[in-house]
């Protein structure tokens, strides 16, 4: 049984490789995509491309499926001290079965310490999570001083985004065909970002992605100052966008730390082809 252990739910789209510490058990919890009669597993090996397609032959609404508490139970029994990150509580169920999972083994082994954080976000914003953990355990510091930063740390982080198609949250009722409809004519883009209770809040509505991605910059830059951050941009098949926001973020803060990463399965599903997220 490893001493520390980091399990997160497959929002944060890093693969099983991405973290190999040696003390530190990783372990990452998959959600499920299901498109008609289909079902996607959120693992290192998702067919990402072929999960999309899919999504936009099919008619009617596709769904999400939470891990089960006992996913979540069999991550957390590979170690002793055990700090796990969600999504937004807002949008999943996934942080509940987390809590249930370490409420349950509470009861049944008090000498083990779980810690359950609902990042009120996604992607970036939960990579950001996980590096600060780590960066606490190398330090030496104990359990309960690890859960304080972490928790003010994850207060002090953001998630902005831009999506690239309103398909999906049309036909899982989020938005009306018609706003739709004049959003994919108008070729406007939505600006948002997450609140602090893990909602997502429209910020702004540009014409055009090069005009959405700017705004996203500026977005950021009137939050806080980029130099020295760390910075991580999930893409939905935009590699290109990537790289713009990456160069526009550099030419404001040329000393920030900004990685690029492809979105896997859960991402996918929300942010629709083209779709662009940054934490920060």
């Amino acid at each position: 049984m490893a001493k520390y252990g980091i399990v997160v739910d497959s929002s944060c789209d890093l693969l099983s490789s991405d973290i190999q510490i040696e003390g530190i058990d990783f372990t990452i919890v998959p959600l499920k995509i299901i498109v008609d009669k289909e079902e996607f597993v959120d693992d290192d090996s998702i067919d990402v491309n072929k999960m999309l397609k899919e999504m936009d032959a099919f008619k009617d609404a596709s769904k999400t499926a939470c891990p089960s508490p006992g996913d979540f139970m069999e991550a957390f029994k590979k170690s002793k001290e055990v700090f796990c990150f969600t999504l937004t509580s807002a949008l999943s169920g996934t942080n509940n079965s987390a809590n249930l999972a370490k409420a349950q083994l509470d009861e049944e082994d008090s000498s083990r310490q779980i810690h359950v954080c609902d990042t009120k976000s996604t992607a970036g914003h939960m990579i950001l999570c996980i590096n600060k953990t780590i960066e606490c355990i190398q330090a030496g510091k104990s359990f309960s001083e690890i859960v304080a930063e972490i928790e003010e740390y994850n207060k002090s982080i953001q998630l902005v985004f831009t999506l690239g198609s309103y398909d999906n949250l049309i036909k899982t009722g989020r938005m009306s065909n018609f706003v739709g409809a004049i959003a994919s004519t108008l070729n406007i883009r939505a600006v948002c970002r997450n609140t602090p209770e893990g909602e997502i809040q429209i910020v702004k509505k540009t014409r055009g992605q090069k005009v959405a991605y700017s705004a996203l910059v500026d977005l950021m830059t009137n939050k806080k100052s980029l130099e020295h951050c760390d910075i991580y941009i999930s893409h939905c098949d935009n590699i290109e966008a990537a790289e713009t926001i990456k160069e526009l973020i550099l030419n404001k803060a040329n000393t920030a730390n900004v990685h690029i990463r492809d979105c896997k399965g859960l991402t996918s599903f929300y942010a629709m082809r083209k779709g662009v997220l940054i934490g920060y």
